[in-house]
């Protein structure tokens, strides 16, 4: 017995393999800190944030749960009910106890511990609150890191523009370039830049994906969306149940943006996305999108006429080198 004491204690290491891996251990030790047999915590959002610590089953499927956690969202208030919800060890939860996500502006949600074979006291309402405030404060933390990562992409997406704006040679590979980063770095799934022809038709020029698109010039005048996007120079929003074929069929939901030069229309470009909804500050960085591309495509446009020119002009030099040739000498030998 002492030689046991006296050794260094051996502390097995666990695998971390994923973020459900870090927040099992995380819920773990704010159970054993509460006296809870399990405890897990949902946070608000397009796709609901949801970690456990020996919670098997949805809790929101037990009604007496669902009720608790209604009540808590629309109260803020901390509730206690009977349950009977079976955990992850096999026992058999007789009391939940519901308590809001609090401490943040970032992070809304709730939290709920679980006991079995005992109830919660008046006091574990405090004790509750207080582990919530800390759920909320490393959710809020993780939160701000996807956001600045998120920051930190759209800012080399820029500037990776830019440098196209700058650089880049032809239009067409200009824009493939634009579409892979458009999709890549802002999230979107569907990326299309549609060009107005000297016919004032729009020509899709670049799309991603591509598919089997059945339309690849068309008349604005012929959906209301790009006509209002093109005559009123302002982002569309465009929902499911409003989408055309022009498209991908599994799209969501749609922005249109103006592209413009100056008072001259040059098109439109496509954003849309097949799972999540857009965000209102999404439409307001579509917008700043288009007035970026807009000036890339003016610019590369540019270029190619420039480039045209000279090579016109390179052409017509030995044509009249030519006629100089079979002219008499103008001197004698």
């Amino acid at each position: 017995m002492a030689s046991r004491l006296l050794t260094t204690p051996v502390v097995a290491r666990r695998r971390i393999a994923s973020e459900a891996d870090e927040w099992s251990i995380r819920l773990a030790a704010l159970a054993a800190l509460g006296q809870y047999d399990a405890l897990t915590f949902l946070v608000d959002g397009p796709a609901r944030t949801r970690y456990a610590h020996n919670v098997v089953d949805d809790l929101l499927g037990d009604a007496a749960t669902r009720t608790a956690f209604e009540e808590t969202r629309r109260t803020g208030s901390t509730v206690q009910t009977q349950t009977a919800i079976r955990l992850a060890d096999d026992r058999i939860a007789s009391a939940a106890m519901v308590a809001p996500l609090v401490a943040t502006e970032e992070v809304s949600g709730v939290l709920i511990a679980l006991r079995a074979g005992r109830s919660f006291a008046a006091a574990d309402a405090l004790t509750a609150s207080g582990i919530s405030e800390l759920v909320a404060l490393e959710v809020a933390r993780e939160v701000l890191s996807e956001r600045d990562e998120k920051h930190r992409r759209q800012a080399f997406a820029f500037y990776e523009l830019s440098r196209l704006a700058l650089f880049g040679e032809r239009i067409s590979d200009i824009l493939k370039d634009v579409t892979t980063l458009v999709t890549s770095a802002f999230e979107n799934d569907v990326a299309q830049i549609w060009l107005l022809a000297a016919d004032d038709v729009l020509e899709l020029h670049t799309a991603h994906p591509h598919g089997e698109l059945h339309f690849e010039r068309m008349l604005p005048s012929e959906h209301d969306a790009l006509a209002e996007a093109l005559h009123q120079r302002r982002v569309v929003r465009i929902g499911q149940g409003a989408l055309r074929s022009w498209v991908p069929a599994e799209t969501r939901e749609l922005f249109v943006v103006p592209l413009a030069d100056g008072a001259r229309n040059l098109g439109v470009l496509v954003l849309g996305r097949a799972h999540q909804r857009y965000e209102d500050a999404d439409e307001e960085l579509a917008g700043v999108l288009g007035r970026f591309i807009a000036r890339l495509i003016s610019r590369a446009a540019g270029r190619d006429r420039e480039d045209e020119r000279r090579t016109q002009v390179v052409v017509a030099e030995p044509e009249a080198d030519r006629e100089w040739a079979e002219e008499p000498q103008l001197t004698p030998n």
